[in-house]
């Protein structure tokens, strides 16, 4: 439970040490970042280092407790408790250098992938942006949450090379190469000397990140996109099995992204209403909704890269594999596809950061939970993660609603429980079905690899106590032992 008398004299000191343009307490921006049965209680916008570091002593002297956020847009950015004060780095948005020979960038916390890529532009540099859908979510966010996106530069965590954090105590510190005076390589060596620690500050509580360094994908010589839709909702098996020896071997080296067609058709802007029946959709509606709109039951976006007499013979390849599967659809000119979401989806694999078509969140209303398990990329495992999840959300009165993406040897899935915020029991609904999601997929070896605001304690039950979250809380209490940095 956080004081509230702390809070508010927090509060106070920042208000003298911003002034009234660096704090935000009205309805309207609080509701920003407030979910069902939690607000914050005031939002602190520093505009530098020097401002972040007045905001960080006020908490220590007043005892308040705050929770960072790199730019308030990124859908994962809600208060994890009642009445913390959100510490928001949005105006520290300087896009700080892009070197495009060595094909890197550093930035500030507030940096969106849309203004990355109209600085690019901007300069004509010849580098990609790999972002994750949203245009408007945080690059820093991006490798602190550890969220993928879609070109084979895709991992934004192994693309991070270069950190600087401001600790509790206001000190600040560069990682790797960064630690070096006169270092010309923060960008270009991850590790550094010594103990490797970037790794502490995503998804924790442990300090604030204030700049990111990102390597970025060289614009290939020759690229070809394709997608692969399957008709029945047992193809996914096969689909997966397909997909994995690729990715091993890196012949479709990008973040490929496996939907089912009630997910694209929310990205077309269909909301559930547009479909006849109650309750959850079986799976032969399921199949006709993708079929109205040229899909399969799944639908694979992938993409090959390299030099131009080199893409046609892993093409060969790999539209042989596909093939193999029987009533697979491979396509690679969009025909027959709703020219926004083929648009979008190939962009998204070649650097184009472009709005979705529509939001996902709009197939149930104008929100929605998201659950983040893990499998292999494996046709058996990923059907058996399905069926476990579909068979939760139906008995919670949801259709499923999701997207893989496969990275390297992992599928990285992404399931929506799309609701009315104005409904209560609608609310309700998606968040019992999200903690028993979470339970249910760990009870059979699926875990999370991110999670919302306030289901933190849920995925914290499904591992183990013991060295792990011993070592996690030596650390907290060495770097935060005041705690003004609330826990995920």
């Amino acid at each position: 439970m956080i004081d509230q008398a702390r809070q508010k004299a927090t509060l106070d000191a920042l208000t003298q040490a911003l002034g009234s343009a660096g704090i935000d307490t009205s309805a309207l921006t609080l509701a920003r970042y407030a979910r069902p049965g939690v607000a914050p209680t005031g939002v602190a916008l520093p505009a530098d280092e020097a401002q972040l570091a007045k905001v960080l002593e006020a908490a220590r002297n007043g005892g308040g407790v705050m929770q960072t956020v790199c730019n308030g847009t990124h859908g994962l950015e809600k208060a994890v408790q009642d009445k913390v004060i959100i510490l928001d780095l949005q105006k520290m948005n300087k896009v700080l250098e892009v070197n495009e020979q060595l094909a890197t960038c550093l930035v500030e916390p507030g940096v969106t992938f849309r203004q990355l890529d109209t600085h690019i532009k901007e300069k004509g540099i010849k580098l990609w942006v790999d972002f994750p859908g949203n245009p408007d979510a945080s690059v820093a966010a991006s490798f602190i949450n550890r969220t993928p996106g879609y070109t084979p530069y895709s991992d934004h965590f192994l693309m991070q090379c270069g950190l600087e954090v401001m600790l509790a105590d206001g000190k600040v510190v560069r990682t790797g190469m960064g630690a070096m005076p006169k270092s010309t390589c923060w960008q270009l060596f991850k590790f550094g000397y010594g103990p490797w620690v970037d790794g502490l500050f995503t998804q924790s509580d442990f300090g604030v990140v204030t700049k990111v360094g990102m390597w970025m994908m060289p614009q290939p010589p020759a690229h070809r996109t394709f997608m692969v839709s399957v008709p029945d909702e047992g193809d996914l098996g096969a689909l997966m099995d397909v997909l994995g020896p690729l990715k091993l071997n890196m012949v479709v080296a990008n973040g490929v992204a496996v939907s089912n067609a009630l997910h694209e058709a929310a990205l077309l802007g269909k909301r559930r209403e547009n479909y006849q029946g109650k309750g959850p959709m079986a799976a032969s509606a399921v199949k006709t909704a993708g079929e109205a709109l040229g899909l399969g039951y799944w639908n694979l976006y992938g993409a090959l890269y390299g030099l131009p007499e080199n893409v046609p013979i892993l093409w060969d390849a790999v539209k042989g594999a596909f093939s193999s599967i029987s009533g697979a659809k491979v396509v690679v000119d969009g025909k027959g596809i709703d020219p926004r979401l083929w648009n979008w989806r190939t962009g998204t694999m070649t650097g184009v950061v472009a709005e979705p078509p529509g939001r996902t969140t709009g197939w149930g209303g104008d929100n929605a939970l998201t659950v983040n398990p893990v499998s292999p990329v494996d046709g058996e495992e990923a059907m058996r993660l399905y069926e476990l999840s579909r068979d939760i959300c139906a008995k919670n009165d949801f259709d499923f609603i999701g997207e893989t993406t496969a990275i390297w040897r992992s599928a990285n899935h992404r399931q929506l429980l799309a609701y009315e915020s104005g409904q209560t029991d609608a609310a309700a609904r998606a968040r019992t079905c999200a903690e028993a999601l979470i339970a249910g997929q760990a009870e059979a070896g699926f875990g999370q690899i991110l999670t919302e605001p306030g289901f933190g304690a849920a995925v914290a039950k499904t591992f183990e106590k013991g060295g792990r979250s011993t070592l996690h809380s030596r650390v907290k209490q060495a770097l935060d032992p005041n705690s003004i940095f609330a826990s995920v």
